[in-house]
């Protein structure tokens, strides 16, 4: 099969770009053919052997950033910040939005023409997804998360403009900026829906996710299917043997008089994710000040190392500095080779999220055989949750007392489960989570480690899912309106 992936963003720095590159790894491995069309401002991307890529080039926010012919002059746009990019669509203005689409535009054509792929792999619902929708060929699209929190940020900013011109007190100019941010939120609104709207399947990786997008989107609910999110057992997993002293050596943080990380320690926790608001990471750090002081008490060393990068990270290190932490560490944007080391060196990893659409660090952790302490939002209880039973996010013991499917918090708590995964923790609530990683670090609370790893593998291996991903985008082909008695795909446009 002939597998064109479509993604606004790079393929590396963030989930949604980790995750392509493991099913285009794995699409490969099994003789499939991928071609892959991202944004990125410099061509010495990670690249998987055996795939295509069609470069949409943007501009690097460097003092000497990369040329490349063709590149628009600002930086590629998130949702949220990248690792790589402070832009965002919301910083963006209308011709600079449409100047992308039709880069997009551009490119899926040229490679329909030459690369002749049957199915399209939109990810995200959003524009340039939409655009995949307009050549006559089968499209699935895999819904993020940010992609939802785009579009309802898009209509709360489209009513907030409606309110401010209906108040009667602007300026002509004021009207017209008004106007032309209104333009660019309803643009953003239109082609989310022509999105959902034009593709056959609507990929959710997630139940709360499901729900989201069924409120969002109810035209296209009949055509939503959960498929979780996978990872690549060969990067991560369960090492033998770590070198700790040469790891560490090749690793550098600006919070050690030496610039090096400590070996000297008891215990480890690890995070790894960019540095956006919803990550939460200044929960952690909260969290850090009582773990330190806990340890401290016993006379141990708790070591917590922060992986990525991000435009939250002066901000971050300020916070650890006021809060005066000294076992925190910094250690910049890693690949999956140095994460996975650490992640084997580690007692547990952490991810307090504020909203997190799947949690793909979560699988990634487990893999390498340790348990993991996360909050209870979004997708990551559909991973956690191993207990057969519901867990909510606001229990009510009155009425959730009685009924035997739902789960009871821990004792003590104000919402903590436990799992055979980790432990699950309210959001944005730094005592809960320092109590939880707490328990783990302190063994009141154990987890079979190999047990943990072995599931993760058995659930959640890419292979395993990519063959539900083949069925979906084989079922699509054999109902897509181009294609008729088993002939080839017609490639030309639709007029729209």
């Amino acid at each position: 099969m002939k597998i064109l992936q479509v993604t606004g963003f790079p393929n590396n720095g963030a989930g949604s770009g980790t995750l392509i590159t493991t099913q285009a790894e794995d699409f490969v491995k099994h003789n499939h053919e991928v071609c892959t069309i991202l944004s990125e401002n410099r061509t010495d991307f990670p690249r998987v052997p055996g795939v295509k890529y069609h470069l949409i080039p943007f501009t690097a926010e460097t003092e000497n950033p990369e040329k490349i012919d063709g590149q628009l002059e600002f930086n590629f746009p998130m949702f949220t910040t990248h690792t790589r990019s402070t832009s965002t669509f919301w910083n963006l203005n209308l011709d600079e939005i449409k100047a992308i689409e039709e880069k997009y535009r551009e490119a899926i054509q040229e490679e329909i023409d030459s690369f002749k792929p049957d199915v399209i792999h939109g990810q995200h619902n959003w524009i340039h997804n939409a655009i995949a929708t307009e050549f006559g060929l089968p499209v699935i699209v895999t819904i993020h998360g940010t992609d939802l929190m785009g579009y309802r940020r898009s209509l709360e900013e489209l009513q907030n403009i409606k309110n401010q011109l209906d108040s009667g007190n602007l300026t002509i100019d004021e009207q017209n900026a008004l106007r032309a941010q209104a333009d660019k939120y309803f643009y953003f609104i239109e082609q989310a829906k022509k999105s959902a709207e034009g593709s056959q399947r609507v990929i959710v990786i997630s139940e709360d996710q499901k729900q989201q997008f069924c409120e969002l989107f109810p035209e296209a609910e009949d055509k939503v299917v959960l498929v979780k999110n996978g990872y690549n057992p060969e990067k991560f997993h369960v090492m033998d043997h770590v070198d700790k002293d040469a790891l560490f050596d090749s690793l550098s943080s600006d919070r050690s008089a030496d610039g090096k990380l400590p070996k000297d320690y008891d215990k480890m926790a690890l995070f790894v994710g960019k540095f956006a608001d919803f990550k939460g990471i200044d929960v952690l750090i909260d969290a850090t000040k009582k773990n330190e002081e806990e340890a401290e008490k016993k006379g141990e060393t708790l070591l917590t190392v922060i992986v990525g990068t991000g435009a939250l990270e002066p901000d971050l290190k300020a916070q650890a500095e006021r809060l005066g932490l000294k076992n925190l560490h910094f250690v910049g944007l890693q690949g999956p080779d140095v994460i996975r080391q650490l992640q084997n060196l580690a007692d547990l990893s952490v991810v307090p999220s504020r909203n997190e659409p799947f949690g793909l660090v979560v699988i990634e952790g487990t893999a390498c055989g340790h348990p993991v302490v996360a909050t209870n939002s979004g997708g990551i209880p559909d991973i956690m949750n191993t207990t057969g039973k519901t867990i909510k996010q606001n229990y009510d013991p009155a009425v959730d007392g009685n009924d035997p499917t739902v789960l009871a918090p821990n004792p003590g708590t104000k919402g903590t489960y436990t799992t055979d995964l980790g432990m699950l923790v309210p959001v944005d609530d730094s005592e809960e989570l320092s109590n939880a990683m707490m328990q783990i670090i302190d063994g009141d609370v154990k987890f079979d480690n190999q047990a943990i790893a072995e599931y993760t593998e058995r659930t959640y291996s890419q292979e395993a899912i990519n063959g539900v991903l083949l069925s979906l985008f084989s079922k699509a082909i054999e109902e897509c309106p181009q294609k008729s008695d088993g002939k080839k795909l017609k490639l030309t446009r639709n007029p729209q």
